[in-house]
């Protein structure tokens, strides 16, 4: 969707004038109207975006406005007790990106400050004395829920918890400040040692499914959440979750996968029912495969990196700084010889050692390199970090105007030698500090390098191709074959060039 249908959009919702938002967000009329006739593109002073962002978020504050908006972004958690400031943050992600898997994937990253600390008044309920009790509708999993919730707090010895979730989680997703409850409560029983098992759902409809991700990323961030995924194909026709806690309690809620009117939700603490439901989840667990993982430690990351770039197959990824993988061999026997921090050794050796590999690959398979390029001011500053976006370990390493040219000639060798290696020179990733790698052999790391440091790693085929593609898109709007290729050269010599004078 183009930056001028998303703005004509949120005009048409909140019957906004032209002259009215260039008044609330102080510019000419005439830039509303030439950016509404997309005269003109996205702004690229972003300010004017967070204004717009302000501004709408202020004006939707109608019901319909709000379901109007759940359904565009595709995030039914936009509804009537979202407090303003955080529709503000999610019409500002929308405009701004292309609300692609992985921008729902950050956008959940950054939403951990979202939480609420505590809810000191939670909602209680008297709870029938019968061992199963059945509830009706999303109020009804909403009780229940909380009911799972108030057993957990009350458990003092930690354990295993499974979830099955064959829904998009909107009952859930729809009422903001629940969610909010349910997340703390999840945060809470975590750090008292209890671990999650959770089956994903299917991938019906992608907005969805990366709003349940969104909901989960904080829980899977402290690593205590396992997940898999059911590898075959389902009809979509019932709807079914499940929530047991061994020993304790289990609800199961079922419905025609049209709609949520009509559920129906069993909860019970009869022994007999809860063994046989976690049973039938182990049962089903045993058909399953691992989705993704999550590792809160920088120290599990090398690991992962080792096993991306031994992979056989294409490889893209958009990072910021250049790619270790592209450093020449001198430069990297000097980090290796520089570098104070052990897992940090270990890293630029484990390159150094792939450099023959690496360049051998490049005659069978493609290798799309994205990587923001450092302006002559920063790298002679010593501003620029090598390898990571930001200082996040002691010793971290900088380059030099010289060391910086080597890598750079390093480069344009490898875009010399291999027609499959295609260097992509980006002036913004568009997420900061995030790195994305896709490697088509299946596995794809996203990885935040700012603290606290984050990895997901996923296997899920599905995912795999979504990151692929969402990557290929961004490769495609700056440009990297044909004439392209030449140009993104010519960057290339023209800042060595800077560099050198």
């Amino acid at each position: 969707m183009q930056f001028n249908d998303k703005l004509v959009f949120l005009m048409n919702i909140t019957q906004t004038s032209n002259k009215e938002l260039a008044h609330g967000i102080s510019v000419d009329p005439s830039l509303i109207s030439l950016l509404r006739t997309g005269k003109r593109k996205q702004p690229k002073n972003t300010a004017h975006i967070q204004h717009m962002a302000s501004f709408f978020a202020k004006k939707c504050s109608a019901d319909f406005q709000r379901n109007a908006l759940a359904e565009m972004l595709g995030q039914s958690s936009i509804c009537a007790t979202m407090p303003t400031e955080i529709l503000e943050k999610r019409l500002e992600s929308w405009l701004l990106k292309d609300s692609g898997i992985f921008d729902h994937l950050i956008d959940g990253m950054e939403s951990v400050s979202e939480i609420p600390q505590s809810f000191t008044q939670r909602e209680e309920k008297a709870h029938a004395n019968t061992a199963s009790t059945f509830f009706f509708g999303e109020k009804g999993r909403r009780e229940v829920m909380r009911n799972s919730m108030r057993i957990l707090r009350e458990t003092k010895t930690p354990g295993p918890i499974y979830v099955f979730s064959d829904d998009n989680l909107e009952w859930l997703l729809s009422d903001y400040m629940f969610s909010k409850e349910i997340q703390t409560d999840m945060l809470e029983i975590i750090d008292r040692g209890f671990t999650f098992y959770q089956i994903m759902p299917a991938i019906n409809f992608l907005p969805r499914y990366a709003e349940s991700l969104q909901f989960w990323l904080p829980m899977y961030s402290t690593g205590r959440v396992k997940v898999y995924y059911f590898p075959r194909l389902r009809d979509n026709l019932f709807r079914r979750a499940m929530v047991v806690v061994p020993k304790r309690s289990a609800q199961i809620s079922n419905a025609i996968g049209l709609g949520s009117s009509s559920d129906i939700t069993i909860f019970s603490t009869d022994p007999q029912v809860v063994d046989t439901y976690a049973s039938q989840f182990n049962e089903l667990l045993s058909m399953c495969r691992p989705a993704l993982s999550v590792y809160p430690d920088s120290k599990d990351f090398f690991v992962n990196f080792q096993d991306l770039f031994t992979r056989q197959g294409d490889l893209i990824q958009m990072v910021d700084p250049l790619s270790i993988t592209t450093m020449p061999k001198e430069l990297l026997e000097d980090c290796v010889a520089r570098t104070t921090t052990p897992i940090w050794r270990s890293t630029f050796q484990m390159y150094l050692d792939e450099l023959p590999h690496f360049e051998q690959s490049l005659n069978n398979h493609i290798h799309i390199d994205m990587a923001r390029l450092a302006t002559a001011d920063e790298i002679r500053s010593g501003k620029s970090c090598i390898a990571s976006a930001v200082s996040t370990y002691p010793g971290q390493l900088y380059y030099t105007p010289e060391t910086y040219i080597l890598h750079l000639e390093n480069i344009l060798r490898l875009m010399d030698e291999y027609e499959n290696y295609y260097f992509v020179p980006y002036s913004d990733t568009g997420w900061g500090d995030y790195n994305l790698f896709a490697n088509m052999d299946g596995l794809a790391l996203l990885v935040r390098t700012t603290y606290p440091p984050l990895m997901l790693e996923i296997t899920r085929p599905e995912m795999v191709m979504a990151c692929q593609e969402y990557l290929l898109r961004k490769a495609e709007q700056v440009g990297y074959d044909g004439i392209q290729r030449t140009k993104n050269r010519l960057k290339i010599k023209e800042l060595i060039k800077e560099l050198k004078n």
